[in-house]
């Protein structure tokens, strides 16, 4: 399950296309392919398919070589707005003379 979390950044709509995973020295370990309905299948450096990830709304399910409920995401993810805890001191004015 530890390459299905690379899925969510391939699900891309449009044609079918794969995309190569690399280790962090540059081995190859495998590679991931994405259709247009928005699933995307990885699979090994052997090229034994491993899960899968299915994009629904904003959400996206994932699933083990089995077929495996392994969980979701959703996205956006969404953070409150940022909120003023109080107001700025106000600095004093210089009284202004009317009149003149």
């Amino acid at each position: 399950m530890k390459y299905q979390f690379c899925l969510v950044a391939l699900l891309i709509s449009g044609f079918a296309h794969s995309q190569a995973i690399y280790g962090p020295n540059g081995e190859y370990k495998g590679y991931i392919q994405t259709s247009p309905n928005g699933v995307s299948n990885s699979y090994s450096a052997t090229g034994a398919f491993q899960g899968s990830a299915q994009v629904q709304g904003n959400q996206t399910n994932f699933y083990g070589p089995q077929g495996q409920y392994q969980g979701n995401i959703q996205a956006p993810i969404t953070t409150p707005p940022n909120t003023t805890i109080g107001t700025p001191p106000q600095v004093n004015q210089a009284p202004s003379i009317k009149g003149w």
